[in-house]
This record gives structure tokens, sequence and C-alpha cells, in this order.
């Protein structure tokens, strides 16, 4: 749970900030900001979007959460757990995660080529469902 890893990591957790880490802990989406501090404020009603901004910043500074920027669109965010990749529907902008033994042995073989050793990556695949709107875009972040 996201609360514990904050006040094992040393954060301390007003009353606000534990509603908005259960908030993402809860999300079996990828919510931006907005979206958090609506069901933040589900909870309690004295949440601000100013803490909302505030704690997201501070959570992935701690490296707790992890920011997923979509093109044309909000930031977005999930808590840090095991590695994954993301596949982007261009015309819903629903976010389908998926992990791929091969695409990271390739990127580790690619990285490895260049003189790199990968400590992680995230890769982000733009498309669309067979017959809709065509996007070839794709996006790698090594960190």
């Amino acid at each position: 749970m996201l609360y514990e890893e904050c006040i094992s990591g040393g954060l301390k957790m007003t009353v606000q900030r534990r509603i908005i880490a259960d908030c993402l802990d809860e999300a079996d989406d990828h919510p931006d900001v907005d979206a958090i501090y609506r069901r933040a404020v589900e909870k309690d009603s004295s949440v601000s979007i100013a803490t909302v901004y505030r704690t997201i910043g501070i959570f992935e500074k701690a490296g707790l959460i992890q920011p997923i920027d979509i093109v044309d669109s909000n930031k977005r965010y999930e808590v840090k757990r095991e590695r994954h990749d993301h596949l982007v529907d261009v015309e819903t902008g629903q976010i389908h995660e998926f992990k791929s033994p091969s695409i990271e042995n390739l990127v580790r073989e690619i990285a490895l080529e260049m003189g790199f050793d990968v400590s992680d990556f995230q890769l982000q695949v733009y498309g669309s469902k067979v017959g809709g709107k065509e996007c070839p875009c794709y996006r790698i972040k090594v960190y």
C-alpha cells in the first residue's frame, strides 16, 4: 500500500495525504490530477487541488508514483510497482498495461550495444483498434 510505503520512506503523512495515497492505490485506471482531486474530495471535502498537486509532486519525487505522459492529454499517474509498459488508445485515451520479456531483452540489448547499462525504461505505444484512426507513433523513455 502506498500509505505504508510513504511512512517507511520517512514522508510526513497528513490525513489529506493519506486520502490522496488511498485514491491512487484504489485507482484501476491511470488518473490525472483532476481525477485524483475529485476522488479525494468525495472522501474529504477539505482536500484542495493545491494539496493534490503538492502531494503528487512529493510522491513523485520520492519515487513512489510515476507519471505517464500522454500526447495531447494531461499527465496521468500510477503507483510505481512491477515494471510494465503502456499501450495508449489514441481515440479514447484509455491506457492498457502490458509486459513483454522480448521487448525488455531487446531494449537492454540495444542499450548494451550503445555502451549503456539500463536501470529502467518505460515504453509507451500509441495506436488504435483495427479499423480506427491510425497513429504510427511511439515513444521510449530510458531512465
